[in-house]
């Protein structure tokens, strides 16, 4: 339900699940033009120009910025205003901010979104038709490379039809369509309601390879069914679970094979390889390791140092890890630009030499190179690495171990499919 026009005057309310990295995924995914509300401490003096050019907008809080916040935002709500008189559209995450540990759930929203439409309204008498439209960030899996996401989008609400309530009760009005935010946003996300389920949650998403896990998923179902089954799931944990005496087994079922799992040092991936296999049956991880070592040593002199660099710079200055996923996603792929760009000096220093080829031919052929070679390198690269760990796990897993836990697993695959999962 995206929505198709560039100059859509909304404000769009949403989930904060990933912290930097869902201001610009939700931009580039959406063809309105954005202008996004952010901390203020993010607008430091020699960052002016780019807050600037990025459509960044300050908001203050008494909290964090001491006395005179509320003079700054209404200086700031006059910015924001004109922005959407002029068909402009704003981008506000409702729950305030994002929680250290991905969890798929949602915290109250704020009163934030309301009062900046409301404010809106008044300043134009109530002419312009500034909507509201709540969504809902979807993320597989926020701090994992190549994971998928789905951004769902609500029906936008007119704030026109909140006029005769406003006018009426301001504080009403606004707390309605604050309930309606959190309802839409609740509705397009796969929420679960007690944060002490979520675990429970993930179990059967890993377990069932049909929903929204990064790492356990069956690809040939298409993501979108995927993220409908994440959502109804949760739907049903929800509404079923304190009512009946199966949802409680079920948790209890699963949580003793995940725990016997970590006891005996195995993850789920290997005990399903190892059910589909019948065994181990190491020789096709070993051939593919071997066939594609070629590229992986290539890879790794494009990306090692670039990769290594920036996992260790970021996780070593950023405390919180809710904001790695998102800076190593800018900064990692501005140092491995720039640790690449020397092949188009060294290229033709060095390999074309001998043929005497035109240089339109050999920027043509570098570009090539550094715009596809270079990331499938990178690609092939990290997943080798995946996949030897991987291959060296399964090899040292207990047969014996591996057996008894398929058999434990099924009987909860069993309970699973009784209940409709």
């Amino acid at each position: 339900n995206a929505p198709n026009k560039t100059r859509a005057r909304t404000i769009f309310v949403s989930n904060h699940p990933s912290a930097f990295l869902d201001p610009p995924l939700i931009a580039s995914l959406g063809k309105p033009i954005m202008f996004f509300m952010t901390r203020s401490d993010v607008f430091k003096t020699w960052l002016k120009p780019v807050t600037w050019a990025c459509h960044m907008v300050p908001i203050y809080r008494a909290e964090q910025d001491g006395a005179g916040t509320y003079e700054k935002n209404q200086q700031v709500f006059k910015s924001v205003r004109k922005v959407l008189k002029r068909g402009g559209s704003l981008i506000m995450f409702g729950e305030g901010y994002t929680d250290n540990v991905f969890i798929r759930s949602l915290k109250p929203i704020k009163k934030g979104p309301a009062r900046i439409g409301f404010g809106a309204m008044e300043a134009t008498d109530w002419e312009l038709d500034i909507m509201v439209q709540p969504l809902a960030i979807n993320y597989t899996d926020p701090n994992a490379f190549r994971s998928e996401i789905v951004v769902s989008y609500a029906d936008p609400i007119p704030l026109k039809d909140y006029k005769e309530m406003y006018d009426e009760h301001p504080n009403k009005a606004q707390l309605e369509l604050k309930k309606r935010i959190e309802k839409d946003i609740q509705a397009n996300l796969t929420y679960i309601k007690d944060k002490s389920k979520a675990t429970f949650l993930e179990q059967l998403l890993i377990l069932s390879k049909k929903g929204m896990n990064h790492e356990h998923a069956d690809n040939s179902i298409p993501l979108e069914d995927r993220f409908y089954f994440s959502r109804d799931l949760a739907n049903r944990i929800n509404k079923e679970f304190e009512e009946s005496s199966d949802w409680r087994q079920l948790e209890k079922s699963s949580a003793t094979y995940f725990n016997e799992l970590k006891k005996r040092k195995i993850e789920e991936k290997q005990v399903s390889t190892f059910e589909k296999r019948g065994g181990k049956k190491l020789i096709l991880n070993w051939l593919y390791l071997l066939i594609t070592l070629p590229i992986f040593l290539l890879g790794t002199v494009h990306s090692a140092i670039p990769y290594y660099l920036t996992k260790t710079f970021v996780e070593k200055t950023f405390k919180r890890r809710v904001f790695w996923s998102g800076v190593k996603l800018v900064l990692g792929g501005l140092i491995w630009v720039l640790f690449n760009l020397p092949i188009f000096w060294l290229f033709p220093a060095y390999i074309y030499e001998p043929y005497d080829l035109p240089f339109l031919t050999e920027f043509l052929i570098s570009l090539n190179y550094f715009l596809l070679v270079i990331p499938a390198t990178f690609i092939i690269w990290y997943n080798w690495k995946k996949k030897f760990v991987s291959t060296i796990k399964l090899g040292q897993a207990s047969k014996k171990d591996l057996t008894e836990m398929v058999e434990q697993r099924k009987e909860v695959l069993a309970e699973m499919k009784s209940m409709g999962i």
